[in-house]
């Protein structure tokens, strides 16, 4: 028997998590595993090795694995995989698969523009596009991201650039460096938005007393888009060519 796990990050805010299950349950149901489940890295339940052992209860002998995260990093590369591990130390009979985090990709780039423009963005030559990560210790989620935002940049005739809340360069920098744009749009690279969305809006406010000329709008964050159920169902089948724990 096999089964499927979706690992989400989890987030201290129930109403987010709420958002997870509801999108990770129709992804669930248009797949055609249908022992499939989920579970969370830290701040909810059940957890990562709960949602595991569950699926090996119930007589699964391979479990695909699956990062329900934008880009690889600490969580995806170390954190995820340490407790799959732990995992197949009880387990040893159970073949454990583990693919892919959502990474660059053309579904991505669509759920940008569509939140710009639900914020009235033209891609005129006035306007700036600031990608906002959460930031990583890890390098190739920078990268990663990098090259996400060099491939809108292909598409837009507006500038596109990229910063981070947790790490640098961040993104109050780049707003505050940035040239006199007419309008400054910035996108929150997030799943869960948490409290960094008020955050943000206040700090565009202190950005704003500094640079007036400028018109700072914080579009909607990039979220559990529905459309990226497809993409995570791909990353699911992927997964059985890629590696085992």
């Amino acid at each position: 028997m096999e089964a499927t796990v979706y690992i989400s990050h989890g987030s201290r805010n129930e109403q987010g998590n709420e958002l997870f299950v509801s999108f990770i349950e129709k992804v669930i149901a248009k797949g055609s595993d249908k022992n499939a489940s989920y579970g969370y890295l830290e701040n909810a339940s059940p957890s990562i090795f709960e949602a595991v052992e569950s699926s090996i209860k119930q007589g699964a002998e391979e479990v695909t694995v699956v990062p329900v995260l934008l880009l690889p990093g600490i969580h995806a590369n170390e954190d995820i995989p340490a407790q799959l591990e732990k995992v197949k130390q009880k387990y040893p009979k159970v073949k454990i698969f583990y693919g892919k985090p959502l990474g660059e990709n053309e579904t991505a780039l669509e759920i940008i523009l569509d939140r710009l423009k639900e914020q009235g963005f033209t891609d005129s030559e006035t306007e700036m596009v600031l990608l906002v990560g959460h930031g990583s210790r890890d390098s190739q989620a920078a990268a990663e991201f990098e090259k996400l935002s060099a491939l809108f940049q292909e598409k837009m005739r507006s500038k596109v650039d990229t910063g981070y809340i947790t790490t640098n360069p961040f993104y109050a920098d780049k707003l505050l460096s940035c040239r006199d744009y007419a309008k400054v749009f910035l996108v929150p690279y997030l799943l869960y938005t948490g409290g960094f969305t008020a955050k943000m809006e206040e700090k565009l406010k202190e950005v704003h007393s500094k640079k007036p000329t400028n018109e700072f709008i914080l579009c909607n964050a990039f979220g559990f888009d529905e459309r990226l159920g497809d993409l995570l169902l791909q990353r699911a089948e992927e997964a059985m060519k890629l590696q085992t724990i």
